[in-house]
């Protein structure tokens, strides 16, 4: 449209009604509700038959946002295509209903108004009887696009001290999730989704797979999201971490920072609200949410994590998550594409990022490491009842240290009575009684109170996991000790179990000359291991004094420190 010729014509009588336009409408409605779907839909109808009935406008298309905030356009797939086609000439009037439909951001009324008329397109807001082609538009939209965003501002806060009150008085907050249904107050157990839940812990926890996998294995089940697609990484990550699953109720775990923005912000611990809760009944047990909770916070800080998703993975790249470099404490990483595929190397990520002026840690051929490692836990296995013996010694000594007089029940006690007097400081408040200061004072002194009790809470929690994970490995290793094993067969299981890092360092800053620092899974530097790329290794026996080597080999060649140890060898 030719924005001139058209005010022109406007000062002449004519109306935009009498013009030769193609036509299209926006609505948006921010709920899925029925009322707010019903709504939409004599929106539409509303628009096309007005459309329609005249006969100077072509009708294009309408431009439909459903469950979707106005406060923002990045999200508003139907907006941004309506942009997109006036930009291409599609369209020459946009119908709306009302600003606040449009845009409840000043901001972004103002932007995209301006640009629709520097491309020859106008916007008519029926209910506000504004018309962007008008000489004094701009003035008048600035004014209500104004009061549209105050009014998302003021909602903001309704909905804050809403949901302030419903903590308070420790209602339910939210609609149903998934798993359960929501009715009275109350969660009852969804069975047509319960099944769901249970599989992901079960699974997850079990070790074996990871989330993308899963997601993939229920949407085999008939389990998939609202699109009809699989769950995604992100989604099954957040049902795992949530306590509901277990009977907890939850509140205060994040905030919205801006509401124009709705960006979120995780709240402090000492100031999330995870309790038991008889009206959630739980689909998973607490031990089961535990342990998968456990495993997920270990995998998140693993610079592979995604390695232990397969057991193809974990066959493939055994030593991932396991070698570090000792001059800049990278991991070191797999090279075996089609080059190499029959001959795989491990080398540090720096070098091979950032190359040999970065770091000059050397690069490390897997047929080396399953020598080493293989002699090593032919070892073990041939010494298995004095290793043992020193495993459970080692293991008790650290059970030992998990042994708490912690009385969590007489701390949930106290913590009940600090939240009684924060409830009597904040009416204190309110009557007026003391001024924002003291409050302020009192408060943040209850909740340094708050946060030191439910430390000592979750670190009794946490030594009760930890010495649950310590009790469960000793059974594994003494199983496999215990069990007739093919070492080269079981060799991918047996570092995952057994070793937790190996230090890779050069030996006189040689790179053809290193040593392997082995650690196991007990916090102390094991063995180590002098390599060179003549396959000539020493094993100098530490820290375990039963170990050994064999004597034959054509590539280990021990030296224990202690004499008396000696025949071993």
């Amino acid at each position: 449209m030719d924005i001139k010729k058209a005010r022109e014509d406007l000062r002449k009588g004519k109306t935009i009604y009498d013009m030769q336009l193609k036509v299209a409408y926006y609505g948006r409605v921010s709920t899925d509700k029925d009322d707010q779907l019903n709504s939409l839909e004599n929106q539409q109808n509303y628009f096309e038959d007005m459309i329609k009935e005249n006969k100077n406008w072509i009708f294009t298309r309408g431009y439909i946002d459903e469950g979707i905030s106005g406060t923002a356009v990045k999200n508003r797939d139907s907006f941004l295509k309506m942009i997109e086609d006036a930009t291409l000439g599609k369209i020459d009037l946009i119908l709306t209903k009302e600003i606040s439909r449009f845009s409840r951001n000043t901001v972004d009324s103002i932007k995209y108004t301006e640009y629709l008329l520097k491309q020859g397109v106008i916007v008519y807001f029926l209910s506000d009887n504004l018309n962007t082609i008008q000489e004094d538009a701009e003035f008048r939209l600035t004014i209500m696009s104004s009061m549209a965003q105050d009014e998302v501002r003021k909602l903001s806060e309704r909905v804050k001290f809403g949901i302030n009150r419903m903590i308070k008085d420790r209602k339910l907050i939210g609609g149903n999730l998934t798993g359960y249904y929501k009715k009275d107050g109350r969660y009852e157990i969804n069975p047509n989704e319960a099944p769901m839940i249970k599989y992901l812990f079960t699974t997850y926890a079990s070790g074996s797979v990871g989330l993308k996998k899963i997601g993939e294995e229920l949407a085999e089940m008939g389990y998939v999201n609202s699109k009809g697609k699989p769950y995604c990484q992100t989604t099954l990550a957040k049902m795992l971490s949530n306590p509901r699953y277990k009977g907890y109720y939850t509140a205060k775990l994040s905030e919205v920072e801006d509401y124009k923005t709705h960006k979120k912000k995780k709240l402090p611990k000492e100031e999330n609200i995870i309790e038991k809760d008889d009206r959630i009944p739980p689909i998973v047990s607490e031990e089961l949410w535990n342990k998968a909770n456990l495993l997920h916070e270990k995998r998140k800080k693993l610079p592979s994590r995604h390695v232990l998703n397969s057991e193809e993975h974990i066959k493939k790249y055994k030593y991932s998550a396991k070698l570090f470099c000792k001059d800049c404490n990278s991991i070191f990483i797999r090279s075996g594409g089609s080059n190499r595929a029959l001959n795989p190397t491990w080398a540090c990520r720096t070098y091979k990022v950032d190359g040999v002026s970065k770091c000059e840690s050397p690069i490390i051929k897997e047929s080396y490491l399953d020598k080493i490692f293989v002699d090593v836990f032919t070892d073990f296995i041939k010494h298995k009842k004095d290793y043992l013996g020193q495993v459970l010694t080692e293991y008790k000594n650290i059970v030992k240290n998990f042994t708490t007089d912690i009385d969590t029940e007489d701390i949930k006690r106290k913590i009940d009575q600090i939240e009684k007097q924060k409830d009597k400081l904040l009416d204190l408040s309110l009557k007026g009684i003391i001024d924002d200061f003291e409050f302020k004072k009192r408060n943040d002194k209850f909740n340094q109170e708050l946060f030191t009790l439910q430390k000592q809470i979750d670190n009794s929690q946490n030594q009760n996991l930890e010495e649950e994970r310590l009790r469960n490995k000793l059974k594994e290793i003494e199983s496999c000790l215990t069990t007739k094993l093919d070492i080269k067969e079981n060799l991918p299981f047996l570092v995952n179990l057994l070793v937790d890092k190996v230090i890779v360092e050069k030996v006189n800053n040689d790179r053809k000359h290193i040593r392997l620092y082995i650690y196991f899974d007990f916090n102390t530097p094991d063995i180590d291991i002098d390599l060179d790329m003549n396959e000539k290794v020493e094993l100098k026996d530490k820290t375990l004094k039963t170990m050994a080597c064999r004597r034959d080999s054509s590539v280990l060649k021990c030296s224990c420190i202690d004499t008396k140890q000696s025949r071993l060898c």
